[in-house]
């Protein structure tokens, strides 16, 4: 499952990645989606897989699970994350 994280801070967002990586996810520095606020211009897109709770862990202001474009298009879709 991909989620995108969104965080308070540029340092928080940098700091996660960082984290992140260090626990073996992969992990993507992005600039926050249109469709998605976030206090921050930056998030994480997370591979997340069975390692819910290392992300949670990182302190993120929201999560949004990543699906998949509509059909005919390319943009990515997002809806908020229990």
């Amino acid at each position: 499952m991909r989620l995108l994280a969104t965080y308070p801070s540029s340092s928080s967002a940098l700091r996660a990645e960082h984290r992140l990586k260090a626990s073996g996810l992969a992990v993507e520095l992005i600039p926050v989606p249109r469709q998605v606020r976030s206090n921050c211009g930056f998030c994480l897109l997370v591979d997340a897989g069975g390692s819910l709770e290392s992300l949670r862990a990182t302190g993120p202001d929201g999560l949004w699970r990543v699906l998949d474009p509509e059909p005919g298009t390319r943009r990515r879709r997002y809806e908020p994350y229990p």
